[in-house]
């Protein structure tokens, strides 16, 4: 028997909670049960109870838990939710075009030509049979997502992306980097206010096979800057860009790009600052 005051069981079960998802990050209630010892009826009252504390969130698409990310610098930051998937996850469940088919993955800028799909109301089914677009990094120069981020960041932070590109890009991205194509490009996704995917654009990167989808993205802007992108895909085989703007898609992709930036400034985050 252990001297001194009792301990609390609850609260031992808690910690052990949290130290699993600051050490591992994302994780299912699989991977917490296996990490802990603890049933899943134990597991999801703590889990309810550290994210009614803000300490915890679930994700949209795979139902993961992660640390919140303001709790600051107590527990390290890659263990943390990114502020701009916390900011705007509640944002993505209301959009109408989610009501009628269509998903959308949020995109963070990360560094010089390195993006990522952090948050998606893309779940299992005709738009993503055997995964979600959780960590995908989306092409810079051939993705809805890449085009938009060139387009409306700033002309310093374009040239940032463009050079860390060429470090690492493709066949098919070298032919848009020496030719006129992709300037003809960023041109025209400023002048109509959003990037499109390039067809097949993923044939040359390690993407797991998946539908034909089509997808625009617009950019989130604060005063700051440019946090990221949100998009809306659609399947080719179903319907084109006219029936995605036919059904008011783009004005509710940016009536919540611009919801989620205004959410972003209020709460203090600052868009990420590139530079070569």
């Amino acid at each position: 028997m252990e001297n001194g005051p009792k301990r609390i069981r609850a609260l031992d079960r808690g910690l052990a909670v949290i130290e699993h998802l600051s050490n591992a990050g994302l994780s299912t209630l699989a991977d917490l049960r296996a990490a802990t010892g603890l049933g899943n009826a134990t597991l999801l009252r703590v889990l309810a109870t550290l994210q009614d504390r803000g300490w915890a969130r679930r994700n949209i698409v795979e139902g993961q838990y992660e640390l919140t990310h303001s709790l600051g610098d107590i527990l390290g930051a890659n263990a943390r939710a990114h502020p701009l998937a916390e900011t705007a996850a509640p944002f993505l469940v209301r959009m109408a075009s989610r009501q009628n088919g269509f998903p959308s993955d949020l995109c963070a800028v990360l560094g010089p030509g390195k993006i990522e799909i952090i948050e998606s109301t893309r779940l299992r089914g005709p738009m993503a049979p055997a995964r979600s677009g959780l960590g995908i990094r989306p092409s810079m120069l051939l993705s809805a997502h890449g085009r938009a981020i060139l387009a409306f960041g700033s002309e310093k932070q374009r040239e940032a992306h463009l050079a860390a590109t060429r470090v690492q890009a493709t066949n098919r991205e070298r032919g848009w980097l020496e030719s006129d194509r992709l300037s003809a490009e960023l041109a025209a996704t400023q002048a109509r206010g959003y990037g499109l995917r390039e067809v097949e654009y993923w044939v040359e990167r390690v993407f797991e096979p998946g539908p034909d989808l089509g997808a625009m993205a617009v950019p989130i802007l604060s005063s700051g800057g440019l946090h990221g992108t949100l998009s809306l895909l659609w399947l080719r085989e179903d319907m084109d860009l006219a029936d995605v703007l036919a059904q008011d898609g783009l004005d509710d992709l940016r009536r919540a790009a611009a919801h989620i930036g205004a959410a972003m400034e209020r709460a203090g985050h600052a868009a990420p600052v590139i530079a070569v």
